[in-house]
């Protein structure tokens, strides 16, 4: 949030902001084609969960449920959005248990993040970032908590870590765990059509396998998210990648403010479609949130 404020003070240009947004204003089509593909993007991830769970689960549950995570993600701070995902698909089908529906979301935002790690590294040798030994430092701190964590994990938790293997295992075994996998790896390659169209309104188009590293590194930068949906983090971190490509902070800026805010945009109207269409009462909330284990 810092270095968005820095950002916001030093390179926010009112007169190109200003522009660009007459510019989004002035292609409703083009807006709508690419909100249509980000919103393409959820439906592909909705049908990976439905696999994955393989248990004769409605596709409607699985957006149902991704919508009410993205509006709530977009709402408060930390991820909260992603629990009450789990436990929509568990009061809309009854034969998904909360452990199966807590393990296949987890399961399937690890594979989110492997998705996007595999992207960004796929496009380093086209971006290169010089990266010195203090970069490399916190990387192996990262590496060695995250190892020592898992450690503890097995130590203290067995069985239950057990029970959440042999689940993985069945689930992205033969045919069906690749295309689970194909289908992630795609949503994410499609969310980039947001920045890709919004650079090319306001005058300053990016290569399209460039705009799908840029959201691949924006995403990964606010995998622990602070701030609802990520702002101020979404913003410096696009910012500062689209520099690396050529982009002036000033320009970058903005292109991030409006991209973000188109994603903004988008999570509250499917949030407010699937409060309308499957409404959770305030005593189910209250119930989950009291929830222990």
């Amino acid at each position: 949030m810092l270095f968005f404020l820095f950002l916001l003070f030093f390179f926010y240009d009112k007169e190109h902001m200003s522009e660009a947004f007459k510019q989004i204003l002035s292609h409703p089509v083009m807006i709508v084609v690419i909100v249509g593909i980000y919103c393409l993007s959820f439906f592909l991830k909705g049908v990976a969960w439905k696999l994955y769970l393989n248990e004769g689960v409605r596709i409607s549950s699985c957006m149902i449920g991704l919508f009410y995570s993205l509006l709530f993600n977009h709402l408060l701070p930390l991820k909260v959005g992603d629990g009450l995902r789990v436990m929509v698909m568990n009061q809309r089908e009854k034969q998904i248990s909360v452990e199966q529906s807590f393990h296949s979301v987890f399961v399937l935002r690890v594979l989110d993040t492997l998705a996007l790690m595999v992207l960004v590294i796929l496009g380093l040798p086209f971006f290169p970032f010089p990266l010195e030994l203090p970069g490399i430092v916190p990387v192996a701190l990262v590496g060695i908590a995250i190892m020592t964590a898992g450690v503890i994990l097995v130590a203290a938790f067995p069985d239950f870590l057990m029970r959440q293997y042999h689940m993985l295992k069945d689930a992205l075994s033969g045919a069906r765990g690749l295309l689970v996998i194909g289908l992630v790896s795609i949503s994410w390659m499609m969310e980039g059509a947001i920045l890709f169209g919004v650079a090319a309104i306001i005058g300053a188009p990016l290569p399209l396998e460039t705009s799908i590293w840029i959201n691949s590194v924006t995403i990964i930068g606010q995998l622990f998210q602070f701030a609802p949906g990520g702002l101020g983090t979404y913003e410096s971190v696009m910012s500062f990648t689209l520099l690396s490509v050529g982009v002036p902070l000033s320009e970058g800026l903005s292109m991030a403010i409006i991209s973000h805010g188109l994603k903004f945009i988008f999570s509250f109207i499917v949030g407010g479609i699937v409060i309308v269409r499957s409404p959770v009462s305030f005593e189910n909330m209250k119930r989950w949130v009291k929830l222990k284990g």
